[in-house]
């Protein structure tokens, strides 16, 4: 996973949207002002990008922080925005927390993709940074309607802000779902039991434990 990470990373970082390319007035974005149906809290902050620095992306030596650098436990909570990784002087002996960092690596240039970076990309530069998610089954089928709530796949994320009629919901579903669906299939031993009773890994046929499929 080392080198699937660092490629992504550097490829948003350094290649498709540079760093300077972004605009600093988070109001020229298409996210700006939307607000989480979930949550109540807005979708795109100052700080909420994650940026991770490519340099320092090796799997078993990251884990995971939040803005004020507190390590973060593997959990099933979504990403939130403003996360990082460190990199650790040992090997991290924990599968979970490796799996974690890993996914991590994964999920958070897809969010600032499509949360920050959408006006200076192209759908080649969405399809190669959410490449991973296909070839794990995540989020390939077509919803059949673009509604409140639908559970869109990639593809059809990219059309629906590209519409200018995106209003966030079916976009924060997207990530939440895409990130959890990753975690299914790299948490071994982790009850994946929301409060409600239900289960999304084996609702969806999403086997616990089985391993990400690199591209």
């Amino acid at each position: 996973m080392q080198s699937f990470s660092r490629t992504v990373l550097y490829t948003l970082t350094l290649g498709l949207v540079p760093l300077g390319a972004m605009a600093d007035d988070l109001t020229a974005l298409w996210s700006y002002g939307l607000v989480s149906k979930r949550t109540g809290e807005p979708i795109i902050e100052e700080g909420g990008q994650h940026r991770i620095d490519p340099t320092i992306v090796d799997y078993g030596y990251n884990q995971v922080v939040d803005r004020k650098g507190t390590v973060l436990k593997p959990s099933g909570r979504p990403l939130h925005g403003g996360e990082q990784l460190v990199r650790t002087d040992s090997y991290v002996e924990d599968a979970n927390t490796r799996e974690y960092a890993r996914i991590v690596s994964i999920m958070a240039p897809i969010r600032d993709a499509i949360l920050y970076d959408f006006e200076t990309m192209d759908r080649d530069d969405w399809t190669q940074v959410t490449a991973i998610l296909t070839a794990n089954g995540i989020k390939t089928k077509d919803a059949d309607r673009i509604v409140p709530r639908a559970i869109l796949s990639t593809d059809q994320v990219w059309d629906y802000v590209a519409s200018g009629k995106a209003e966030g919901s079916e976009v924060m579903r997207y990530l939440e779902e895409a990130g959890l669906e990753l975690k299914c299939l790299a948490f071994t031993g982790f009850d994946f039991t929301n409060p409600e009773g239900a289960n999304h890994c084996e609702d969806h046929g999403f086997e616990i434990g089985s391993g990400i499929k690199l591209p």
